[in-house]
């Protein structure tokens, strides 16, 4: 199973040479908020549970993608902790040489980014949407300034 979909059978096996696939156990740590991102990693199989500051954000079966924000700033952190809820089977594309690869292997580079991309702006028109909605509930004439003193309340 390919967790890229855009990805053609005919680079399949360069996906192979360009990943790697490994295995973590229930309760293990993949990598923790404030780690370099080194890459985008695809659950395979199982269940992952994504927190930030000890908070569960979500849980994320095969077929999601984590560290997505790697492939486009290479000098960014991991912004949450992500363990492993059952046993897990990843498959992890390097965020090095991204230009690179899309000089060398440029399909199969562009399928994997452009697929990113679709997943970022899904995420973005989500955090927009909540940001809408917190919005409307907060009322038209709250002041930036309650904005602000809101927004560091919720995000401690």
């Amino acid at each position: 199973m390919c967790p890229f979909r855009l990805v053609v059978d005919e680079d399949m096996d360069q996906l192979g040479r360009e990943t790697t696939i490994s295995d973590a156990v229930a309760g293990s740590t993949l990598f923790e908020e404030g780690d370099p991102a080194d890459g985008l990693a695809a659950i395979i199989e199982g269940s992952v549970e994504v927190s930030i500051h000890g908070r569960i954000l979500a849980t994320l079966g095969a077929g999601s993608v984590l560290g997505e924000l790697s492939i486009f700033l290479p000098s960014a952190a991991r912004t949450a902790t992500a363990r492993a809820i059952s046993r897990v089977r990843i498959i992890k594309w390097q965020a090095h040489d991204v230009q690179g690869r899309l000089v060398r292997h440029e399909r199969l580079a562009t399928a994997i980014v452009a697929d990113i991309a679709f997943l970022l702006a899904e995420r973005l028109d989500r955090r927009t949407q909540d940001v809408i909605s917190l919005l409307e509930s907060a009322g038209t004439r709250l002041p930036v300034s309650e904005l602000e003193r809101f927004r560091s309340r919720v995000v401690e």
